[in-house]
């Protein structure tokens, strides 16, 4: 039983509300709801704390990020955590720590589980509700899975994800025995799984961009899909997620707000492009008590048309505009929804329109069809740059269309956790793979070589002494 607890309080990372030795079906709500009704479970994936939240510090360990101002390195705290994410440590969290995106993440798995374990037994509701609310919970799960995979999970390669090490696969609520990670392979089977079997059941779209739809299935298929280099697949999806949703906010709408410093910007619960919103745990803010903040590299602002392209002018800023003495260039998204302090609703993790065009404009780079590509590409860049400014790209081949699509994956989704999904599965691309990254800290100069061994991240070791059977990757 203590070996139980210790899983359950650890690695799901439970709030007090839930209880190892009890099930989440014997607790009542004030006396007044029933939580075996099929309402609660309604309530229960109403509340959008409950699964909102995805990883999203990969970022700093991209190479969209570089601090490279001294003053601001060294007024970043020694203990935050953000200097052994940035410098690709060995150990991020140590035996006395928890890790609290990991444990947000699983929050999120566990809550799933109860509603797919248990929702279809429940009390005053039709069979039509309870599908629908079981689905939505499959299609949290999936995104779950598939943020952890490609942060502590190795890189998806069709030739070893049978034997190469995942995480640990969690599908009931009920946390018993051992805790050895999945294998890459079984936790993919999962992702697609439980997206298969939550599409019939869901509609179109939804509501609310919070709640999972049709559209989000096709769009996490194909993010999936993608990640495993099964293109084909990953553009059928795409095709169908765009047939379902496919409107763009053109930034020339906002051209205002760049001249008059307003901010009026839709925040992701409300943004037309905004497929599935999923957010940040944490916001990246910049102040006179933070200096951690998403500094953008030279490397990804250089690819940038700095004069005509929007996503410039409005989403990044210069550090001074923030009223601090920081040199570097900011991702400024975050700060368009406050005069007083980025918001966290700000910046969407989940897929989203520009997403998908994206990756059907990769694949058919891949399969040879440069004017399909560069058809994609050009529309999204037409609401991208000033009005009445030249936006188009053209390419000659195949890999030109490839390398034009990938920089503007670069452009248009920085700061989105997927840049670090990128650089991983470009490991061993052969026209574009990654590059060598390095980055001075403090007088110590780091390097990661591609498919460098922190290109996963570990584990914590507060987990890795209770359940040694986790295991860190090597």
């Amino acid at each position: 039983m203590k070996k139980n607890i210790v899983l359950y309080s650890l690695i799901v990372g439970l709030s007090g509300i839930f209880s190892a030795c009890s099930d989440w079906v014997d607790i009542k709500t004030k006396g007044k709801l029933i939580p075996e009704e099929t309402v609660n479970y309604r309530y229960l994936m109403n509340n959008t704390n409950n699964f909102r939240y995805t990883l999203s510090e990969q970022d700093f360990a991209s190479d969209d990020i570089n601090i490279s101002d001294e003053t601001q390195q060294n007024a970043i705290y020694e203990t935050d955590k953000f200097i052994p994410m940035y410098t690709w440590a060995d150990e991020i969290y140590s035996q006395s720590e928890r890790d609290p995106e990991l444990n947000a993440v699983y929050q999120v798995i566990y809550n799933c589980n109860v509603v797919i374990d248990e929702v279809m037994g429940s009390k005053n509701g039709t069979e039509t509700e309870k599908l629908a609310i079981r689905a939505e919970a499959l299609v949290h799960r999936a995104d779950a899975y598939l943020s952890l995979v490609n942060l502590y999970g190795k890189t998806y390669n069709a030739a070893t994800a049978s034997i190469d090490q995942g995480v640990p696969l969690l599908t009931t609520p009920r946390v018993e025995g051992s805790l050895p990670r999945a294998s890459v392979e079984k936790v993919y089977e999962q992702i697609l799984q439980d997206l298969n079997d939550a599409f019939e059941y869901l509609p179109d779209l939804p509501d609310y961009k919070f709640y999972p739809s049709k559209c989000a299935v096709y769009a996490l298929k194909a993010r999936t899909y993608l990640l495993m280099a099964n293109y084909t697949e990953a553009k059928n999806n795409a095709i169908e997620a765009l047939k379902l949703q496919n409107t763009l906010e053109n930034l020339n709408d906002y051209v205002g707000d760049i001249v008059n410093d307003t901010k009026s910007y839709p925040e992701n619960l409300k943004d037309k492009e905004v497929i599935l919103a999923k957010m940040p745990r944490n916001k990246y803010q910049i102040a006179s008590y933070n200096a951690v903040a998403l500094v953008l590299s030279d490397d990804l602002l250089n690819l940038f048309d700095k004069e005509h392209d929007l996503r410039y002018l409005y989403f990044t800023r210069p550090m001074t505009d923030l009223e601090v003495t920081y040199s570097g260039r900011i991702y400024y998204k975050d700060y368009l929804y406050s005069n007083d302090y980025p918001k966290n609703e700000a910046r969407n993790m989940g897929p989203c329109v520009p997403e998908m065009m994206l990756i059907e404009a990769e694949c058919w780079a891949r399969e040879g069809e440069v004017t399909e590509a560069m058809n994609l590409v050009n529309k999204l860049r037409e609401y991208r740059y000033v009005a009445g400014e030249d936006y188009t790209l053209n390419a000659s081949t195949a890999k030109d269309a490839l390398g034009i699509v990938l920089q503007e994956r670069r452009r248009e989704l920085m700061c989105h956790g997927l840049r670090w999904m990128d650089q991983r599965r470009l490991t061993n691309d052969p026209d574009f793979p990654t590059q060598t990254v390095t980055r001075v800290f403090k007088g110590t100069t780091y390097t990661l070589e591609p498919g460098a061994l922190r290109y996963t991240f570990p584990m914590g070791e507060l987990y890795l002494e209770e359940n040694p059977e986790i295991g860190q990757i090597e």
